[in-house]
C-alpha cells in the first residue's frame, strides 16, 4: 500500500521513525519533482507542524496507530524474474511488466521513458540494472573528498524504493531496477536524525531520474557539507570507533534529533528528556561571526562534543547528570571532542600521507591558555590527564613551531598516560565536581602516576 501519515506530534513522528520497517519520505513519491532542494515541508501545512509523510508498506503490515491516509495499493514485482541482460521474454516477465505499466497508467504517472522501454512487438524486455555509485564529501584538514561511511542512500523509481549504506569506501550497491531512478541520501541512520532547521528532514536529492554510477563529490559552500559532517561525527559516535566510550544511544529508543541552523553560533545539548519534548536534543550552527561557513574540523567537533554530552546523559541517567557541575560536564565533553576529532584526523593522516592531518591536535577551546579563556568551565583538566603536554613548559608542535610559552599561570600536568574509556567507566560516573573528581582519579590511579601529581595538577582549577 502506498499511504502517508500526519503525525500530531513529536512523539507519534518518533513512531514511525522508529518503526525500522517503514521507509519515510516527507514528499510525495509519484510526482516528479522539478526543483530538488536539502528539504521539502507541504505549503498546505503549517510550517510549525509535521508535514505528510509518504511511505510504501506491505498490505498486511499493521499500520501504526498514526493520522494517515491510504492514496493507493501497489504492485512491486520480484526484480529477480527479471534478466541481467535484454533478451526474449517469458510471459511471467511479460505479466510483471504489464501489471507495472498498467498501475502506471492508472495513477497517471505513464510517461514517455516507460513508454520507450515496453516493446512495440512484445518480444524483448527491458535490462535489470543495479544503481550503485560512490559517495565522498570534502575536509578542510586533509585538502580532498574522503569517503562518506554510513550514509543512507535511496535509489527510487516511483514507489519502488531501495536504500542502501555506504561502506568504508562510500560505496553502495541496490537490488535490481528496470527504469531510471531518483537518487537521494537521507541524512538519518537508526539512532538518529538530522534535521534542517527543526521540523525538517534533512535530505541530498540528486535531480531527476538517471541510470547508472552515482559518482556524488559533497564540495565546500551550502548546507549538505555541513549535514555530510555532521554525519560522520554522528556515524563515529553511534556506530563506528569511538574510542570505547558509552554511547549516546537514548534509552527511550527513540532517535537522537540533531539541529542543523544556517546561521551563526556554535553548538547546544538540550538534554533528552522524552522523544515528545519541544526542544531538540543537539542543535548545531554552521556560520561563524563572519557569516562564513565554518571549516569542517570545527563542525565534526562540535558534534563530537555535543554528543558526547548526550553519551554522558545517558550514562549517568539525566537526573544525575544534571547535578554535575559545569566545570565537569563541559571539561568532560571537550574531551571527548578532543580525543575523537584528533583520532578522526590522525586516521585519515595516515590513510592520506598528509601532515597535518596525522599530527593534528584539536584545537578546543584554547586548550593551552586556560585560565586565561572566556569560560573557566571549559577546561582541559580530563585532556590533562592523557596528554603529553604540559602546560607550565613550552610546546613545539611538529613542524618546529612554538604554539605555547609555559609559565607557572597555567596548570602543572605532570600525568599522562590515561585513556578516555577508562575515564568514562571508572572515573566519570562519581564525579560530580572538581572535589570528587579529584578522589575519584586518586581511587584510579593509573602506574607511575602519584596523589601529590593529582593535587598539582587540580591546584588551579579550584
Amino acid at each position: 500500500m502506498y499511504l502517508r501519515f500526519l503525525p500530531k506530534n513529536e512523539d507519534e513522528w518518533q513512531i514511525l521513525k522508529t518503526d525500522s520497517n517503514i521507509v519515510l519520505y516527507d514528499f510525495p513519491l509519484d510526482y516528479d519533482i522539478e526543483v530538488y532542494g536539502t528539504y521539502y515541508h507541504d505549503p498546505e501545512i503549517s510550517d510549525s507542524s509535521i508535514t505528510w509523510q509518504y511511505t510504501v508498506i506491505p498490505i498486511d503490515y499493521q499500520i501504526p496507530n498514526v493520522e494517515h491516509e491510504i492514496l493507493y495499493e501497489v504492485y512491486i514485482p520480484p526484480m529477480d524474474s527479471i534478466s541481467e541482460e535484454s533478451g526474449l521474454k517469458s510471459s511471467k516477465t511479460s505479466y510483471y511488466e504489464d501489471l507495472m505499466i498498467e498501475s502506471l497508467k492508472i495513477t497517471g504517472n505513464y510517461t514517455e521513458e516507460e513508454s520507450n522501454l515496453k516493446s512495440t512487438n512484445g518480444l524483448f524486455k527491458p535490462k535489470r540494472w543495479h544503481p550503485s555509485g560512490t559517495i565522498q564529501v570534502y575536509d578542510h584538514i586533509v585538502n580532498r573528498n574522503i569517503p562518506l561511511q554510513g550514509a543512507e542512500v535511496h535509489a527510487r523509481w516511483s514507489t519502488h524504493i531501495e536504500t542502501r549504506i555506504t561502506d568504508a569506501d562510500g560505496k553502495f550497491r541496490m537490488g535490481g531496477f528496470i527504469y531510471k531512478v531518483n537518487y537521494a541520501i537521507k541524512w538519518e541512520r537508526g539512532y538518529y536524525d538530522i534535521r534542517n532547521g527543526g521540523l525538517l528532514q534533512a535530505w541530498y536529492n540528486r535531480s531527476g531520474r538517471h541510470e547508472g554510477e552515482w559518482n556524488l563529490n559533497i564540495g565546500t559552500g551550502g548546507e549538505s557539507i555541513m549535514y555530510a559532517t555532521i554525519h560522520r561525527a554522528a556515524h563515529k559516535h553511534f556506530y563506528g570507533d569511538n574510542l570505547g566510550i558509552w554511547r549516546p544511544i537514548l534509552m527511550d529508543g527513540s532517535k537522537t534529533k540533531i539541529i542543523y541552523k544556517d546561521g551563526e553560533g556554535t553548538g547546544v545539548f538540550w538534554g533528552d528528556w522524552s522523544s515528545g519534548g519541544i526542544l531538540p536534543d543537539i542543535k548545531i550552527w554552521g556560520k561563524n561571526s563572519s557569516g562564513n561557513y565554518k571549516p569542517t574540523n570545527q563542525i565534526f567537533g562540535t558534534t563530537a562534543h555535543e554528543l558526547g554530552h548526550q553519551a554522558h546523559s545517558q550514562y549517568m541517567g539525566n537526573i544525575q547528570f544534571w547535578q554535575v557541575s559545569k566545570i565537569v560536564y563541559e571539561s568532560w565533553a571537550d574531551a571527548v571532542e578532543w580525543a575523537l576529532s584528533n583520532d578522526e584526523y590522525h586516521k585519515l593522516g595516515n590513510k592520506y600521507s598528509v601532515a597535518a592531518a596525522t599530527n593534528y591536535f584539536h584545537p578546543y577551546n584554547n586548550h593551552f591558555d586556560w585560565p586565561s579563556v572566556s569560560d573557566k568551565a571549559y577546561s582541559p583538566i580530563f585532556i590533562d590527564l592523557m596528554d603529553s603536554w604540559n602546560q607550565r613548559n613550552n610546546i613545539v608542535d611538529y613542524r618546529g613551531i612554538t604554539i605555547h610559552i609555559g609559565s607557572s599561570t597555567y596548570p602543572n600536568d605532570r600525568i599522562s598516560g590515561y585513556i578516555l574509556s577508562y575515564i568514562n567507566f571508572n572515573i566519570l560516573r562519581n564525579s560530580y565536581g572538581l572535589s570528587s573528581l579529584r578522589d575519584e582519579v586518586k581511587k584510579h590511579k593509573i602506574t607511575g602516576v602519584t596523589d601529590t601529581d593529582v593535587d598539582d595538577l587540580f591546584a588551579l582549577y579550584w
